[in-house]
């Protein structure tokens, strides 16, 4: 039971995590936290004595119960030939990580020889079927014994070398194509052989003591492929009731816990301190030697103090770590990467979660010890942090630790180490950034190595295994081609890079080779490209109707439209008899239409009639497809016939405007009149009247309405008269007073039409005026005679007038003449 509890606690220590703390190599983490992983676990015959206990399938399993649902795993088993035991699938939940762990009675069988090569091949094809370029792509390779493919032929020497040679060719396409070895190795292992491969393929190699240690070392791999904050290792003594407080803030996005009980039977649960009780949401997994809980907060809905309880007795082992909102993860350089002496370390940093203002992200750079580090600020460039570090002044291991920075305090930490060596650089003419290049096109893509500023010249002793461009395809399949050292000793490599298919791409230059330190393997990564169409170029005559005459000149429309991606230069050219014209040159931008004209020279010699002109199109790149050619006819006429073909065109494409300039003038008399009419109409329809009273009694006021036409009426004071219109008695000497209703008789009726629309003129006047002795009184003078307007007031004969109208008139507001009608 000691041993069982053991193996556990061990395990548990590396699932949850401990303390990281800066500069801790040992705290390496991750390119990516999504990974696919091919599991290979080796099942020969030897098996049966290094791993008596099956300890292999059990941490298979726990291995699998660890991968997080986005995952995907595939698990191989090799002996002498290598079987697919799960295909690369998904994680994802609980039902199906039983589905896949129920498949692994298998790998406890142990017979049979230990062919690496078979091994490898079938991880790499596993991984091959991802077409998901997010995902990292790892192969975790167990093995106790050292390559043996048929146990008749080991003592073979030319066969096993052949054979070696081949695991060597797999490596390095796996290390070409980003797949990352780990071997894990005990029993009879040659640890070179597997630091070989880890060398080649960016990956780390581990060295176990026994089969015990499978499953810490599972753990510790997949750690370094995992973004972890650890909070808890401990060890505790219980006592009935033990509490232990924990806070969850707001970058956290789950919390796992493990308690590790040598005493069965201990409750464990996780409570929040004060508050709603939401303790629902912890979920709680537990068998006889241990509890796992894990705490998911989506909103901040978790957020505050906790308690972990634990109500049990004897001893127990503590841990928890968290998963934040925010990580940052290096992208560049990648883990275990090699990096030669004295060249800039370009550094990449990618950050999920959003940032608010107050924060940073930096790397802290440490040098073998640790004792000499630099902080690398980073900024924000292209979708990703980014920076560069020029102190690459000591060869050995570098750890660059990423920190997300809110003040001073770091939230998150994550690190890798890369290897600084006496290397060769690695050179290359090309460099993407974006490029676009048509289907059909090729370029020559070479690569070089230099050391201090030279190319090698093999006094160095480094020798160079093979070169290649890796090209990803937009299924995220890869593309190796071989490069060629096209002069020999130049160390030059070349190859032919042919774009074929549309759609969007990468390349990366990868070259392996051996220096006297050992293997090496380099990568300069080339950038992004896309492939396009070929690109439509389109023409079209404007005017089919040209004419000319001899001597003269005349100018050929086309309209130009560039369907294409890219810029497309274009020439236009004329091939005719008797004409001359010089070519035209245009560059075109993607999705431009461009209008121009190519002007033609007529001969003056040349004979009238019509003339064919054979307008030709061409394009400087041969792949863009382009109208080759426009028929274009010109007529030639003589001088006089030109001129009147010229008017007649004039007066066809202009006739309508022509036919306005003459007519408006009559269209301007006739609308005149017509609104002279309808506004003279509308001003006699007014109803108007004069509302008198007695001076001193305006509530006593009688209307007398004026007539709705051209009229003079007629009031008497101080008699009376059966033809006036109204008598009034009072006044001491009778007298008349004529009310006459008026229009005028202007002599451009139109243009008076034009003013009484801009109330700047009066259709119909009223005007009174007094026979002697009369007057009348308005605003403190004494007239005979005036014109009144609406809400005039006047007095006379010993009453009060007010002139009304039912509406008023246009131009009532225009200015009196002060002196009219005064006496």
């Amino acid at each position: 039971m000691r041993a069982k509890n053991a193996f556990i606690t061990v395990f548990l220590s590396i699932l949850i995590g401990w303390v990281i703390f800066p500069g801790d190599a040992t705290a390496a983490t991750t390119v990516s936290e999504r990974i696919a992983v091919s599991l290979v676990i080796d099942t020969s015959g030897s098996m049966a004595e290094t791993d008596a206990n099956n300890l292999r399938k059990t941490a298979a399993e726990i291995f699998v119960d660890m991968l997080s649902p986005e995952d995907y795993v595939g698990i191989v088993s090799f002996a002498t030939e290598a079987t697919e035991l799960v295909p690369m699938q998904q994680v994802g939940d609980t039902s199906t990580k039983q589905v896949i762990k129920g498949t692994l009675g298998s790998i406890t069988n142990a017979d049979g020889n230990t062919n690496y090569q078979s091994a490898l091949e079938k991880a790499e094809e596993q991984l091959g079927t991802i077409e998901d370029p997010a995902l990292r792509k790892v192969i975790l390779f167990l093995t106790d014994g050292v390559p043996e493919p048929d146990f008749a032929l080991r003592e073979d020497t030319a066969f096993m070398s052949a054979y070696m040679d081949s695991v060597w060719q797999t490596t390095a396409r796996l290390g070409q194509k980003g797949i990352a070895v780990y071997p894990l190795g005990f029993g009879t292992v040659d640890t070179s052989i597997l630091q070989r491969i880890a060398d080649d393929t960016r990956g780390e190699a581990k060295f176990l003591g026994s089969a015990g240690d499978i499953a810490v070392n599972f753990v510790e791999v997949l750690r370094t492929l995992k973004n972890r904050q650890g909070f808890w290792n401990e060890s505790i003594a219980l006592t009935g009731e033990t509490i232990m407080p924990f806070q969850v803030d707001s970058y956290t996005s789950q919390v796992t816990m493990a308690v590790i009980n040598d005493t069965p039977g201990a409750d464990v649960f996780a409570r929040a301190v004060g508050g709603e009780d939401i303790s629902a949401q912890v979920n709680i997994q537990k068998n006889e030697q241990y509890s796992i809980l894990t705490m998911n907060q989506v909103d901040k809905e978790l957020l505050g103090e906790w308690e972990l309880v634990i109500i049990g007795t004897g001893n127990a082992q503590l841990f928890g770590d968290k998963d934040l909102t925010l990580k940052s993860w290096m992208t560049s350089p990648l883990a275990n990467t090699q990096v030669p002496i004295h060249e800039p370390i370009d550094l990449s940093v990618e950050v999920t979660g959003e940032l608010n203002e107050e924060m940073a992200v930096q790397v802290i750079i440490s040098k073998n010890d640790g004792s000499d580090f630099e902080i690398i600020p980073l900024e924000w460039k292209d979708n990703q942090y980014v920076g560069t570090y020029e102190n690459v002044d000591q060869t050995g291991t570098y750890i660059l630790e990423t920190q997300i920075l809110d003040g001073e305090m770091a939230i998150t930490s994550s690190s890798v180490s890369v290897s600084i060596q006496q290397l060769p650089v690695l050179k290359s003419n090309q460099g993407y950034t974006d490029d676009l290049f048509k289907a059909g096109e090729s370029r020559t893509i070479t690569g070089k190595l230099e050391m201090d500023g030279s190319p090698l010249d093999g006094s160095e002793g480094i020798t160079v295994s093979s070169m290649n461009l890796v090209i990803t395809h937009p299924d995220a399949n890869q593309e190796i081609l071989p490069m060629e050292d096209a002069t020999a000793g130049d160390g030059e490599y070349a190859t032919m890079l042919e774009f074929v298919e549309e759609g969007n791409y990468s390349g990366t230059l990868v070259v392996q080779g051996t220096t006297p330190g050992g293997n090496f393997s380099l990568e300069k990564d080339l950038g992004a490209y896309r492939v396009i169409p070929a690109g439509i170029v389109s023409a079209e005559l404007m005017d089919e109707m040209l004419y000319a005459k001899p001597g003269g000149k005349v100018g050929i429309p086309v309209q130009l439209q560039n369907d294409s991606e890219r810029s497309e230069a274009i020439q236009l050219s004329i091939e005719s008899e008797e004409v001359s014209a010089e070519a035209i040159s245009i560059c075109l931008e993607p999705g431009e239409i461009v209008e121009t004209t190519i002007t033609l020279v007529i001969e003056e010699g040349a004979t009238l009639g019509g003339k064919q002109m054979l307008l030709k199109i061409a394009a400087e790149d041969p792949l863009t497809d382009v109208q080759s050619s426009i028929n274009a006819e010109v007529q030639l006429l003589s001088a006089s016939a030109l001129s009147q073909k010229k008017m007649q065109d004039f007066l066809a494409a202009n006739g309508l405007f022509v036919a306005v300039v003459l007519l408006s003038p009559l269209l301007v008399l006739a609308v005149g009149r017509v609104i002279y009419a309808v506004k003279l109409k509308q001003a006699l329809g007014i109803s108007r009247g004069l509302y008198y009273s007695k001076i001193g009694e305006p509530d006593n006021e009688i209307e007398w309405l004026l007539p709705k036409k051209v009229a003079k009426q007629t009031i008497v004071f101080g008699t009376t008269d059966e033809k006036a219109a109204l008598s009034l008695p009072g006044a001491k000497i009778p007298y008349r007073m004529v009310v006459t209703l008026e229009t005028t008789e202007p002599r451009f009726k139109c243009f008076e039409s034009y003013r009484a629309l801009l109330k700047t003129y009066l259709l119909v006047r009223i005007r009174i005026e007094t026979t002697p002795p009369g007057i009348f009184k308005m605003a403190g003078e004494v007239y005979t005679n005036k014109e009144i307007f609406d809400q005039d007031s006047f007095e006379t004969g010993g009453y009060c007038f007010v002139y009304k109208a039912e509406k008023g008139l246009a131009g009532e507001h225009k200015a009196r003449n002060v002196l009219e009608g005064k006496m």
